[in-house]
């Protein structure tokens, strides 16, 4: 899978990261929690799943940079924090908060990146 990235993000040489299709799909969570538009009263919801999405992506990040079982690690971390966004992002929709459309999208990145980091923890051990 090819993702578009700002030339100015990158050098000549990609972080491993950057080499993982499981970051950016990850990323593209962060920007869909972030661009979610909710109504007064739900900014802790906001907060902790902001900040679970940016979870994701981190840990995706530091496990790319470690090997074997240390690298596992993070990737199951990055995986339970796919979980928490899933279940905000259910739980906004129970609220009324978000509407099924948008449910729908980050439910479908929430899927992407549990099974990326699935196969990046069996592949790490």
């Amino acid at each position: 899978m090819t993702h578009s990235h700002s030339t100015a993000a990158f050098t000549s040489r990609p972080l491993p990261h950057e080499r993982l299709d499981a970051f950016h799909v990850a990323v593209e969570l962060v920007e869909l929690v972030a661009g979610l538009r909710l109504p007064r009263g739900y900014a802790d919801l906001r907060d902790q799943s902001g900040r679970a999405a940016s979870s994701v992506a981190l840990n995706l990040a530091e496990g790319a940079g470690k090997s074997g079982r240390d690298g596992a690690r993070y990737f199951q971390i990055a995986r339970g924090s796919v979980c928490e966004v899933a279940a905000a992002l259910r739980i906004l929709l129970a609220l009324r908060a978000i509407g099924p459309e948008e449910h729908a999208k980050g439910r479908t990145l929430c899927e992407r990146v549990y099974a990326m980091c699935t196969r990046l923890i069996s592949r790490a051990r």
